[in-house]
C-alpha cells in the first residue's frame, strides 16, 4: 500500500534546508522559498461535517418518485475533492 506524502512536512523540511543546501541562492530559489513559506502559513482546510457532506451528496444525484435520493459516487467523490481538497 502506498502512503500519500505529507506535503506540509516536506515544505517545512525544504524551508529549513535553505541555509544548508549547497546551491547558488538565485532569485528563482528565493521565490520558491517564499511560496513554500506562504503555503505553510495557510492553515489546512477543516474536514467537512456530516451536514456539509449530506448537502453535497444531495446535489450530486436525483430523487425517484418516492423522494428517495440516488447519485453517482464518482461525481460525489470528485465534488468533495474539489470543495475540500485532498490531504
Amino acid at each position: 500500500m502506498t502512503t500519500t506524502p505529507d506535503f506540509r512536512s516536506l515544505l517545512v523540511e525544504l524551508t529549513e534546508l535553505q541555509g544548508h543546501v549547497l546551491v547558488e541562492c538565485t532569485e528563482e530559489w528565493a521565490d520558491v522559498m517564499d511560496r513554500a513559506r506562504a503555503a505553510l502559513a495557510t492553515p489546512p482546510t477543516e474536514p467537512p461535517t456530516d451536514d456539509e457532506l449530506n448537502a453535497l451528496w444531495n446535489c450530486c444525484g436525483d430523487h425517484d418518485e418516492e423522494g428517495d435520493h440516488y447519485g453517482n459516487i464518482f461525481q460525489f467523490a470528485r465534488a468533495v475533492l474539489k470543495r475540500w481538497g485532498a490531504k
